[in-house]
């Protein structure tokens, strides 16, 4: 009876402390953050006991088989980064700005063979480039030294990737616009109305004094997978440069639009060719998707300097992004960039990578030209426009529930599919499930 009492007594103490401590603690009044929009999905699917659950969430290739591989050129890189003593013994940090034939064998795949008009960049030094942290990592850089030193205004596509506007939010930016961009009625891309909101916003403010910045998806635009055309794209940048706007472009996906690596800088080499950004071109790029390195973090920031530029601008610009580096992960992961860097200085490791992303986007076709012949949607196969991994369903959130609730089929809460995780285990079932569901009012 005693220790039945002094247990009473003990939990009632704790308990009276509890409460003060929510009342009295600010870190008591933490509350739950949403689950990640992606990879919470993710989540809920690996608890979903169907033995027939797909997963169209994530943004990472599979093959026909329904796995992740890792693609031939990179295996091979792998195998002699694994062999190469120094390659695989040396485990000490990279510099904050990354290795340096890294740097350097990027820098050449973009603006001499991607952009091969512009080399001349390169050769009279008009380029800042830090390894980075993935394409994220360069995003977050980006956004944290255009923050610091230049614009905290930024337009973002609506729609765009989920943690667009949580990267810039977190890093400095006080103002996130949105711009249209898809009209879900049509599903087409609205340009005229995407321009209009950017003369009517920005071209009644300071543009010399307070420029703002844009994001521009490079192509395979996430989550719509719909994209201007060349000719929408000159419109776009002609008003952009107009405004005297900022340019960062996404370059996530590159290769897989088309299949054709050097295809695909397109949106690249439409800016460079414009020239005269007088706050500096943002290129973030990733080797995430185009060379299968999910997980190892491996990506780019490039910043092109305006023509008047001079050395000491860009010694400055080059000493500001460090410790930006320096304070969120101190220096970039070294194992990833060494198989990217394999890959990018062997010439026949590079045509055979070329080879694995054209493969990829040939699958990608197929899963399309097959849900097409399934459910007879013409704008699967609408190549001028529609391109990459995501095929955007335009279905509203109750008949996303209802695929999830009725069928276990995954797509994100905007509708939106990854065609990679369709493959011809699964695509029939998912074909009914998506015609059912589309007759829904």
């Amino acid at each position: 009876m005693l220790s039945t009492a002094w247990s009473r007594r003990t939990l009632k103490f704790y308990a009276g402390v509890s409460r003060r401590w929510l009342s009295n603690s600010p870190l008591g009044k933490v509350r739950r953050a949403p689950p990640d929009k992606i990879l919470g999905l993710t989540e809920h699917f690996n608890r979903d006991t169907n033995p027939k659950k797909v997963n169209l969430t994530v943004g990472i290739y599979k093959d026909d088989h329904g796995h992740v591989t890792t693609f031939p050129s990179v295996a091979k890189a792998q195998r002699i980064v694994d062999s190469h003593e120094e390659l695989n013994k040396n485990l000490s940090y990279l510099p904050i700005n990354g290795n340096e034939v890294y740097s350097k064998r990027v820098l050449d795949f973009l603006y001499r063979e991607s952009c091969p008009d512009n080399a001349e960049l390169l050769d009279k030094d008009k380029i800042s480039f830090v390894q980075t942290l993935s394409g994220t990592g360069a995003v977050a850089i980006a956004s944290k030294f255009l923050s610091a030193f230049i614009s905290k205004d930024v337009w973002l596509p609506n729609y765009s990737w989920a943690n667009h506007q949580n990267i810039f939010s977190k890093n400095g930016f006080e103002n996130i616009h949105l711009y249209s961009y898809y009209d879900l009625s049509s599903g087409q891309v609205m340009v005229e109305k995407w321009l209009q909101e950017l003369e009517d916003a920005v071209g009644r403010t300071d543009n010399v004094k307070t420029p703002q910045a844009i994001l521009l998806h490079a192509c395979c635009h996430n989550p719509t997978g719909v994209d201007p055309t060349r000719e929408e794209w000159h419109t776009i940048i002609d008003k952009i440069h107009e405004l005297n706007m900022i340019p960062i472009i996404d370059m996530a996906y590159q290769g897989l639009e088309s299949g054709n690596l050097i295809d695909d800088a397109y949106l690249l080499r439409m800016c460079l060719a414009k020239g005269g950004w007088s706050n500096g071109l943002y290129l973030c790029q990733s080797f995430a998707k185009d060379m299968g390195l999910y997980g190892e973090g491996v990506g780019s920031l490039s910043i092109v300097l305006p023509p008047a530029a001079r050395v000491e601008n860009k010694l400055a610009l080059d000493s500001q992004l460090k410790p930006i580096i320096r304070s969120i992960y101190s220096s970039p992961p070294g194992y990833g960039c060494r198989v990217a860097k394999v890959v990018l200085s062997n010439e026949a490791l590079k045509q055979q990578w070329f080879r694995d992303v054209q493969n990829m986007v040939q699958r990608l076709h197929g899963v399309r030209h097959k849900l097409y012949e399934n459910l007879q949607w013409p704008d699967l196969v609408n190549f001028e426009k529609q391109h990459g991994m995501f095929y955007f369903t335009r279905f509203k959130p109750k008949q996303v529930n209802e695929l999830k609730e009725k069928y276990s089929i995954y797509l994100t809460n905007d509708g939106r599919l990854s065609l990679s995780g369709v493959n011809s285990s699964n695509i029939d079932y998912l074909s009914t499930a998506l015609g059912k569901v589309s007759e829904m009012k």
